[in-house]
């Protein structure tokens, strides 16, 4: 009984979380199961697009607090190895002639490394549908705190697909997956993809 009043309150939350969403960016985009595709090139997930307070002296202080949300377990890949991707500012003007800004990745050699090789890698899911399991979603170092955006840039963001949808945790899970370096990516700023991914016992 109390695990279906659980199930319940989860989806409630789900649901919530992306009902709001979708009222706070209207028609901007849409997702889908498959990947989330947005009608108009101009979301992308680098939070200093977003949040003007947003500064590289924060994103240190970030990378300073993920031993306090994340215990790596063991042959895992660190977060700072993502992070130490750099990212290559550019802007870009849409069809309605609106100017913005995005970001393009400087992969570090070590991050090649694991280009197409099957990693491991601890984080906290951010959902992008309202369903309680998910098949794509955005994997980030903390735990989510706004419905809207991950609030991290573009290096601590890695989009995963998995083979099975996963059911939605606010615990941190193991994922493990093939790493995918996206070199290009002009509509949503992502730098790393997670394929085949699945949930790994910890």
């Amino acid at each position: 009984m109390k695990k279906s009043v659980s199930n319940k309150l989860h989806l409630k939350i789900i649901f919530l979380y992306s009902f709001c969403l979708l009222f706070f960016y209207g028609n901007s985009f849409s997702f889908t199961i498959e990947k989330p595709v947005y009608d108009d090139p101009i979301i992308d997930l680098d939070s200093s697009n977003f949040d003007p307070d947003f500064n590289l002296q924060e994103e240190i202080d970030l990378l300073s607090n993920i031993d306090d949300f994340i215990d790596l377990p063991e042959g895992a890949t660190p977060w700072e190895v993502f992070a130490e991707t750099g990212m290559d500012e550019y802007t870009f003007e849409d069809n309605k002639g609106l100017e913005w800004t995005g970001v393009r990745p400087k992969f570090t050699r070590e991050i090649k490394i694991l280009d197409s090789k099957k990693i491991l890698v601890q984080g906290y899911m951010f959902p992008l549908d309202q369903n309680e399991k998910q098949k794509t979603f955005l994997l980030v170092p903390f735990p989510q705190t706004c419905p809207y955006f991950p609030h991290v840039s573009s290096n601590l963001i890695i989009e995963v697909h998995t083979k099975n949808p996963i059911l939605y945790s606010y615990e941190a899970v193991n994922i493990e997956g093939e790493l995918e370096l996206v070199e290009n990516d002009d509509l949503y700023n992502i730098f790393f993809r997670l394929n085949n991914a699945k949930l790994a016992l910890k």
